[in-house]
């Protein structure tokens, strides 16, 4: 089980690396259209990678349960999983949206444009802070 773990933590890493990476160079790379080619490719791979989080943010929570922690344990816990399902409700919202083919007209470009940045920023915190614990064979936050 620890190998999955590791997998999964080094899995995260990576994918965070590429965001933060990508969401600095988009605007000195991007032709201006509406179209993001890289962005479509790697969010196929965040999308495994929110769902990777959500779930081991929820067994952190789970695992916290009824047991006596430190107070930074629990915080680090429950901001962990809170965010994650921030972070689950604004990526699928706003993926969901770019592969509805009509999708692409003023308004949404313009939430685009706003939510996606955000959305991004978030999910390389949190699967910077979730991979490292899983990386080094923990859990999750806190464990």
């Amino acid at each position: 089980m620890d190998m999955a773990k590791r997998i999964i933590g080094y899995y995260l890493l990576l994918t965070a690396l590429a965001a933060a990476l990508l969401l600095i160079v988009t605007p000195l790379i991007h032709d201006g259209s509406a179209d993001y080619p890289l962005w479509k490719i790697l969010n196929w791979f965040m999308a495994v990678g929110v769902v990777a989080v959500l779930v081991t943010a929820f067994l952190g929570k789970r695992d916290l349960g009824d047991r006596e922690a430190d107070t930074t344990e629990q915080l680090c816990v429950n901001l962990v999983f809170y965010g994650s399902i921030v972070l689950a409700m604004l990526f699928f919202w706003e993926w969901f949206w770019t592969l509805n083919p009509d999708s692409e007209t003023g308004e949404a470009v313009t939430s685009h444009i706003v939510y996606f940045p955000i959305m991004d920023a978030l999910y390389v915190v949190l699967t910077l802070a979730v991979g490292q614990r899983l990386r080094n064979g923990g859990s999750g936050p806190g464990s």
